[in-house]
């Protein structure tokens, strides 16, 4: 229940609304007091006044116990009215006296104390000049202070309708809606009972808007509090049962649950017998599902807002920094693998490794075991042994064939084995230069691998950066979404608000599934915008297994018209060059341009190696720096052939026009600012030929006109000069006029008698 005045004396006016507004909650509340005073326990007890003067707000407190007074007056059960009168002075008494301390008396458990001291004393004095049963006594207190609790904490909860209440608040919420259907149990017409019908509608409606938890809740309430008004048991475990069975088919519309909760009620009606009871409380369930069927469709938006649950906010808690903790150990053992790669390999490598004079040593055993000239050979004459040592392996190596006559003179006349030497020194120094390419192979190979470990460890390291302080969660934010949608009708289970490193925020919502309002993308749109106080662009909506999901991104301050040509080296081949480009989903427009060595089917598939990986890489959210790191080891080693690619990347900032430029062998950028064309030059290598490669880097802001270009070697071999000035005289056309424009030209201008794959990206950056 909204305190009225208390807003009315901060706004420091009062408006003819407020006051309207503030005479129809004092009447309700005096209503309620009344209600509640003719709230029946076990016959002849009626705590539930007093429970309501304990629990409900300060500022209502007045109209609550005049209503409450005149309940118990008029008319009084005998004369123990008049202690509950007692109890209900003794409680407003004290609530006066310690107004001042507000956080105090809206405690629940303050609400149960003051009731149960007010109860037991007044009931006490009561029972003792009748001689009653203190059990009862204690259970009338007992009931009283659980009472007074629930109504505090159901009171507290309305203050936050707004937004909606939590599982606890919406259970409260229904007990005390039980407690006043109690109190008009005694109120029928022709022997049909207007607290039962209401029961009915108030259970579909709970079952409709709040799920089958609250419709069950709800129906316990009021079969627990109808069975201490004097209900049977048969008819009163009727409802939440029935309530059960309509819940479990919400999701398929009113008319399915209004089926469910009627068959139900009568299935159980039946196993009871048919009586003059059951004929009435058929009755009451028949009006009541029809009362639910014609409920008019604004008075379901109005409690559909009640029973909403107050959404599942994402909060910035200890779980992220734990994960973050242990990637971050995770990336430090990756680099500790790789570390220990690096140790192990460079002490083999001297076990490893083959020497020359081990193959000397081989060719010597093989071809000169048991001859007689062995020591002169290798010892005294050695020198003339390894010149023809030496000659053998140059021969070898050109490939061409040996012969006896290229041998020394003194050697031919000397040795008696020539055949078997000749042979043996070609298979020593085979198996030798073998191993030496193998080895040579393998250390590629585990530079790779180590390259790939280092990779994975830049990766994990920036998701630890993105978990510690990249992304945090506006949960006010989102609170404020959630109650400001619930304006226009719709109605959120879930809300996150996750703001980026960029400060730029995002709004998820899931919807509830009982939501019957029809979605209006520029009225969800100017709502959030106007509650977030932020530039969002229409909302995405999304329908997934009867879900419905809301996602809002803040809308960017700058467009990109993007344009691309090509032209291949020679008519009818695959071009060499790749490109692509892509939103990045986090507010910036990239282009990749990669260029393959050389022209024709393997330039292309080099280049689109390059460019897809690129893409992926970038895509799922990793960073530029480790990327391409993965990139090079890959194009490495992606065959035996030698494989290499230029890579351009720019990257655009949609909401601040900064641009980025990462270059590793590529052809400069022209960028146009203000007019005025400038270039930005790469010096590093192209990936796919060194193990260790980076980006070149430059960064510049642009505004609404600027472009950016990027162009293959194709497009200027020599000088880009002249593209400069095309750019400088383009007007304000298309961006694909722009690349068509200087494609033609660049392949006009190629008078060197050389052909190669040209290609031209613009990109012109358009404020929105």
């Amino acid at each position: 229940m909204k305190d009225v005045n208390v807003l009315s004396v901060k706004s420091g006016k009062r408006t003819r609304e407020d006051i309207v507004s503030a005479v129809v909650y004092h009447a309700i509340a005096a209503a309620a007091g009344f209600v509640l005073c003719r709230a029946v326990f076990l016959k002849n007890h009626m705590p539930f006044g007093v429970a309501f003067a304990a629990g409900c707000p300060a500022v209502f407190l007045p109209s609550a116990a005049a209503g409450i007074f005149t309940g118990y007056f008029f008319p009084a059960i005998g004369a123990s009215g008049f202690k509950y009168v007692a109890a209900a002075l003794a409680v407003s008494a004290v609530r006066f006296m310690l107004s001042f301390n507000k956080k105090l008396t809206a405690s629940p458990i303050f609400a149960a104390l003051i009731c149960a001291l007010s109860l037991g004393v007044t009931g006490a004095v009561a029972y003792a000049g009748i001689g009653a049963n203190m059990l009862y006594l204690s259970l009338e207190v007992l009931i009283g202070a659980v009472a007074a609790a629930i109504i505090s904490r159901c009171v507290s909860g309305l203050d936050r309708l707004d937004v909606g209440l939590t599982g606890e608040d919406l259970g409260c919420l229904l007990v005390f809606a039980g407690f006043l259907l109690s109190g008009l149990y005694g109120v029928s017409f022709f022997g049909v009972r207007l607290s039962c019908v209401l029961a009915v509608t108030l259970i579909l409606s709970a079952c409709k808007y709040g799920g089958a938890l609250a419709g069950t809740v709800g129906a316990i309430a009021v079969s627990v509090t109808f069975y201490f008004a004097g209900q049977s048991a048969q008819t009163s475990f009727i409802y939440p049962v029935s309530a059960l069975c309509a819940g479990l088919v919400s999701s398929y519309g009113k008319y399915a649950q209004i089926c469910a909760f009627f068959a139900s009620a009568v299935f159980f009606l039946c196993i009871g017998g048919i009586n003059a009871a059951a004929a009435v409380f058929f009755t009451e369930t028949v009006l009541g599902c029809l009362l639910f069927a014609f409920m008019p469709k604004s008075t379901g938006i109005r409690l559909a807002k009640i029973f909403t649950c107050f959404p599942q906010v994402s909060v910035n808690n200890d779980l992220g920094r734990a994960a973050a903790l242990r990637l971050k150990e995770a990336a430090q053992g990756i680099k500790d693998v790789k570390t220990t790669v690096d140790e192990v390999a460079v002490r083999l490598e001297g076990i490893n490794t083959p020497s020359f004079s081990d193959m000397l040593s081989a060719a010597e055993r093989e071809a000169c075991v048991g001859c007689k000239l062995r020591e002169v050979c290798w010892q005294a004459k050695r020198d003339v042994t390894l010149d023809t040592v030496f000659g053998l392996i140059k021969q070898i190596k050109a490939g061409v064939a040996q012969e006896e006559r290229t041998f020394p003179a003194e050697f031919r006349v000397r040795c008696l084995r020539r055949e078997s030497f000749h042979a043996a020194v070609k298979k020593s120094y085979l198996n030798y230069a073998a191993q030496i390419s193998g080895n040579g192979r393998i250390t590629a190979i585990r530079q790779a691998v180590t390259e790939q470990f280092e990779g994975i460890s830049i990766m994990l390291e920036e998701l630890v950066k993105e978990f510690l302080g990249g992304q945090k969660f506006d949960n006010s934010a989102a609170i404020g979404a959630v109650s400001a949608l619930k304006n226009i009708g719709v109605y959120a289970d879930e809300c996150s608000a996750p703001v980026d490193k960029y400060g730029r925020m995002e709004i998820h919502l899931k919807l509830s599934k009982n939501s019957e309002t029809v979605l209006n993308r520029r009225d969800i749109m100017r709502v959030l915008s106007l509650s977030c106080e932020r530039n969002f662009a229409p909302p995405v909506i999304k329908k997934t297994s009867g879900e419905t999901f809301i996602s809002v991104n803040e809308r960017p301050e700058y467009s990109v018209d993007f344009g691309v040509f090509q032209k291949s080296a020679r008519a009818g081949d695959m071009c060499g060059d790749a490109y692509s480009c892509f939103p990045d989903g986090r507010g910036h427009f990239i282009m990749i341009l990669s260029d393959g060595m050389g022209t024709g089917s393997r330039a292309a598939v080099d280049s689109a190696m390059a460019a897809g990986l690129m893409t992926r890489l970038i895509k799922s959210g990793f960073g530029f720096d480790c990327s391409i790191r993965i990139l090079n080891s890959s194009m490495l080693f992606k065959s035996a052939d030698e494989s290499l690619a230029t890579m351009d990347i720019a990257s655009i900032d949609l909401h601040s026009g900064a641009v980025e430029l990462y270059k590793a062998g590529a052809a400069p950028t022209l960028v146009r600012r203000n007019g005025k064309t400038g270039k930005a030059v790469s010096t590093s290598m192209p990936i796919g030929i060194l193990s260790d490669v980076s980006f070149d880097r430059a960064g510049i802001k642009l505004s609404d006109g600027d472009i950016v270009t990027l162009i293959s070697d194709g497009a200027a071999p020599d000088d880009a000069d002249w593209i400069k000035s095309e750019m400088e005289r383009f007007g304000d056309g298309p961006a694909q006029d722009l690349a068509g424009r200087l494609a033609e030209i660049a392949a006009g201008r190629r008078t060197d008698g050389h052909t190669d794959d040209i290609t031209v990206m613009t990109a012109i950056i358009k404020k929105q």
